[in-house]
């Protein structure tokens, strides 16, 4: 009987979180679930969200940051409202993730 419990990969895409990433973060670090991987995909972001990310994957090897390598040209409509929601992020990072189970946390 296996008693490991299974990789969950929590997904949180990110586009000009820092000044909320960190919290996002630390919420799912204090999990008390003991299986997890936590994938930070940034959605090319401008301000320091890549910065605020690389502090806790130095610290949690569990942690882990991908820069979205494209961007989306469409990303914005004609009334200047980011209407992307993340959606492209969340789909890179399934590519990345290990965990039997998946689910998305919002930066």
């Amino acid at each position: 009987m296996d008693t490991n419990p299974p990789l969950i990969s929590v997904i949180i895409p990110a586009h000009n979180c820092s000044a909320t990433i960190g919290t996002a973060i630390t919420s799912m670090i204090k999990q008390t679930y003991p299986n997890l991987e936590i994938i930070i995909i940034d959605d090319n972001s401008t301000d320091t969200t890549q910065e605020t990310v690389e502090a806790y994957t130095k610290q949690y090897s569990y942690v882990r940051y991908y820069r979205l390598p494209y961007d989306d040209p469409h990303r914005v409509n004609k009334r200047g409202r980011n209407v992307n929601a993340g959606w492209m992020a969340r789909n890179y990072g399934l590519t990345k993730v290990s965990g039997e189970l998946i689910t998305f946390q919002d930066a």
